[in-house]
């Protein structure tokens, strides 16, 4: 199967409220727009730390996971809005070292609806947060 790589686009999402409000135009919230891995192991979407300081996140603090190497402390950034084609989610995002792969996590998976077909790897359309 290999590994299932999707177009994503991250916001700031006090950025993207302000321009849901008629505060803000589109152009002006900041965004990013990365090839990212669908990790259905990982909770949450992570982004290499330039792409959170490029999108303005305030960090949260340092939280114990459980991550690939461990049980460890990670970095925690304030909620990103992101979209996968025509579909949203938002959440908060893990910061990963300068330089790494962006992930989506199964959290924004889900509110988006969608799941990773296991013989294709490519991503099926559901219904948006499944409960």
């Amino acid at each position: 199967m290999g590994h299932t790589y999707v177009k994503a686009t991250f916001f700031n999402a006090v950025d993207y409220i302000q321009y849901l409000e008629g505060k803000l135009k589109l152009s002006e919230v900041r965004k990013v727009e990365v090839k990212a891995l669908v990790d259905t192991g990982a909770t949450f979407p992570a982004l290499p730390k330039e792409i959170i300081t490029e999108l303005a996140l305030p960090s949260l603090g340092k939280h114990p996971a459980e991550t690939a190497e461990g049980a460890r402390k990670v970095e925690l950034a304030a909620n990103a809005i992101i979209k996968i084609e025509d579909r949203i989610a938002q959440s908060p995002v893990i910061t990963r070292p300068k330089g790494t792969t962006p992930l989506i996590g199964v959290v924004a998976l889900e509110q988006m609806g969608y799941k990773v077909d296991p013989t294709t790897g490519k991503l099926i359309k559901g219904l948006p947060l499944m409960l």
